[in-house]
């Protein structure tokens, strides 16, 4: 089997092997005779000058064609790095969006709440299901707002009256399984003749903003 010589040889030798046959291939010209010519015709020291001018240009042709191989590697090696980083950074960005695609539905509400008839209207179909008085709860100071581009942030005082303890619980439990509320505050008296219980609390709702809400 025949060795390949090409790949046998050093780059530095290579470098210099392709140069020398430029300058034979160069020497079959008419030019290097007009060169020969030329060089006839210089003083002593004026041809010293032109051999080591010539020399020098023969040692610095393979240094400029590894520096420039040098400066293109460096440049792939950074675009390299950038695109690795780009794509490092994507899929951090895709991995962070499909974990809240996942963790979206136990933390927020599919159904927004955008004012406080539609408060009022969702607190009245969890009371009427829990079998609780419409009239022993009402919705006050409503206050709605986007807190991200997909993301609604809607909040309100409800004040209760007449409600016993396991009413109270219902509502509580209704509102953070049900709706995904956070009770955020709670204010309760206890009438001591009756045993029934009055105050009031403040309740949190995130819901889906991309989502609408169905009249009901």
């Amino acid at each position: 089997m025949v060795e390949d010589v090409n790949t046998s040889i050093p780059m530095f030798k290579k470098i210099d092997r392709s140069v020398f046959d430029r300058i034979d291939k160069f020497k079959l010209t008419p030019g290097y005779n007009n060169l020969q010519d030329f060089y006839n015709g210089l003083e002593e020291e004026q041809q010293k000058l032109f051999k080591a001018a010539v020399i020098l240009l023969i040692f610095l042709l393979p240094t400029m064609v590894l520096g420039l191989v040098y400066w293109q590697n460096n440049t792939l090696k950074a675009d390299l790095a950038t695109r690795q980083a780009l794509i490092t950074k994507a899929n951090e960005i895709i991995g962070q969006n499909q974990g809240l695609r996942e963790i979206f539905p136990a933390v927020l509400s599919q159904n927004p709440i955008d004012g406080q008839d539609m408060m009022s209207s969702r607190m009245s179909n969890m009371l009427s299901a829990a079998g609780i008085e419409l009239s022993k709860i009402q919705v006050k100071n409503y206050n709605g707002e986007m807190i991200s581009p997909v993301v609604m942030k809607s909040e309100a005082d409800f004040a209760f009256s007449n409600i016993t303890n396991d009413e109270l619980m219902n509502i509580f439990v209704n509102m953070i399984q049900r709706e995904k509320f956070r009770i955020q505050s709670v204010d309760i008296k206890r009438n001591n003749d009756t045993g029934l219980l009055q105050g009031q609390f403040h309740a949190i709702h995130f819901s889906n903003a991309q989502n609408t809400e169905e009249e009901e």
